[in-house]
């Protein structure tokens, strides 16, 4: 596998600065900030500071089990938090621990057979769209691959960067075939949760490329570097569809009631915009980034928030006994 050797002397790309102060409160200052060593030509600082989600090195996470009902992104992310606590200077032992997760995600790897690359959910989806197993997640498989690339830059192994490249077969595929890939306009986004219609994550597409763009630029790979630019190119051309005039989206998905983001999830989009700023000069992801900040600095807007956000989960209840005797939920887990 190739690698882009690392150059000490080049200084890293600094993150944008993060705006007015957030009046989110608790709720909206969950520590998702932007990275602070996100450098377009090296991943190896993340591009969210995914930190807090591992306050411990020792491995396996207590909560932690295989064939779990826990999606697997909450494995992962505790593994690139490891990974950025020891680029933090935290210690090897976060090292080890972001490799022990490494290793488990290449056992888990499903090879050969139509979902090849993937990582297999074999439980149901429990709420908001309607997923029976197996299936995938292209943010598991994006953010995956990113934590596989930063492995295997930190040892040398080869069979890591296999699994990051083997990752992405299933972004290369329809989500009608299996796989995890869906058109948004100009061109396919990897979707968090494979419905159809399509539900187009804003938060897990983004995850899922930066996969995509870290095996392209850690590893050489032409394949992961046309995904990445279609991708990305697709993402900024349809960021328009996910800002209402007043907050921004979660989804794109026909739900009975708009499905805006919560105030968490606002600010994660607003970050993880400014990262892609970092990343692709395309001005549309500075702009809307900015303009979601404007959105958030305004207490009517956050006020309405919450309450769109109460009233999508009166109609689409995160309780699956309820959910499934509503009329318009039973219709769409047929």
């Amino acid at each position: 596998m190739a690698s882009s050797a690392k150059d000490p002397s080049r200084p890293r790309a600094q993150p944008p600065s993060p705006g007015k102060p957030s009046r989110f409160g608790t709720a909206g200052s969950f520590s998702a900030p932007v990275g602070t060593l996100v450098d377009p030509a090296d991943p190896a600082g993340y591009y969210i500071d995914l930190r807090s989600k591992a306050v411990s090195s020792a491995w396996p996470p207590v909560w932690y089990r295989r064939g779990s009902p826990r999606p697997l992104v909450s494995l992962i992310q505790w593994g690139l938090g490891c990974h950025e606590r020891f680029l933090a200077g935290d210690g090897e032992s976060w090292l080890e621990a972001a490799r022990w997760v490494a290793g488990e995600l290449r056992e888990l790897q499903q090879r050969g057979g139509p979902q090849e690359g993937g990582w297999v959910h074999d439980f149901p989806y429990k709420h908001t769209y309607s997923l029976s197993p197996p299936w995938l997640s292209g943010m598991a498989q994006g953010e995956g691959a990113s934590l596989l690339v930063r492995i295997y830059r930190a040892y040398g192994d080869d069979s890591y960067a296999e699994a990051a490249v083997s990752a992405l077969a299933p972004m290369e595929k329809s989500v009608t075939g299996g796989g995890v890939a869906a058109v948004l306009g100009s061109g396919r986004l990897p979707e968090e949760y494979p419905t159809d219609p399509p539900s187009h994550v804003l938060n897990g597409a983004i995850f899922a490329l930066w996969g995509c763009y870290d095996v392209a630029v850690g590893l050489g790979d032409p394949g992961a570097a046309q995904l990445s630019q279609e991708g990305i190119a697709a993402l900024a051309g349809a960021l328009g569809r996910y800002d209402t005039g007043w907050w921004s989206r979660y989804d794109l998905f026909p739900h009975p009631v708009l499905n805006v983001a919560s105030p968490v999830y606002h600010r994660l989009h607003i970050n993880q915009l400014r990262s892609m700023s970092l990343i692709d000069p395309d001005p549309r992801f500075r702009a809307t980034a900015e303009r979601f900040e404007r959105y958030a600095e305004m207490r009517r807007n956050l006020a309405r928030a919450y309450s769109l956000k109460v009233l999508f989960r009166l109609a689409v209840p995160r309780n699956r006994w309820l959910a499934y005797r509503l009329p318009w939920m039973r219709d769409r887990a047929r």
